[in-house]
């Protein structure tokens, strides 16, 4: 059985759709960004967090606006900018609920911003384990 010729561009412009509805979306939000994970995080942690996130939501927005001013800017910013920014929104708003909770002050800005690390993430290895010789040379 053949698909037709059409069925690929249509679906190509639903997948267009989804990524340009992402900004604004709650449900891709919860996909993003584990809320309950924020509540695993110290005051110290969640600030950084939440200023980290409150940079990248600046930086986006300048990048977003730029790109609107240009020739298919909304195309380009669906596809480049909107699952970004609505991730670091996220990330905003889930550590000031955490930090809420736990009442922490998210005034003081920390002296050095945690960059926000993809949830899941293992970070380094346990017991100082050393990466594979062969390995060595390539970067992740």
């Amino acid at each position: 059985m053949q698909v037709p010729k059409f069925v690929p561009p249509i679906g190509g412009l639903v997948a267009l759709a989804v990524v340009g509805c992402a900004a604004d979306s709650t449900m891709v939000e919860g996909l993003m960004v584990m809320p309950s994970y924020f509540d695993t995080l110290q005051c110290s942690e969640l600030a950084g967090r939440f200023h980290a996130a409150s940079q990248r939501i600046y930086e986006l927005t300048m990048l977003r606006d730029k790109a609107a001013n240009e020739p298919g800017g909304a195309v380009s910013n669906a596809l480049a900018y909107n699952t970004a920014y609505a991730k670091a929104e996220a990330t905003k708003k889930y550590s000031e609920a955490a930090a809420n909770r736990k009442g922490c002050d998210l005034g003081k800005k920390p002296a050095v911003a945690a960059k926000p690390s993809p949830e899941g993430s293992t970070g380094p290895r346990p017991g100082g384990e050393r990466e594979h010789p062969a390995f060595s040379g390539i970067s992740r």
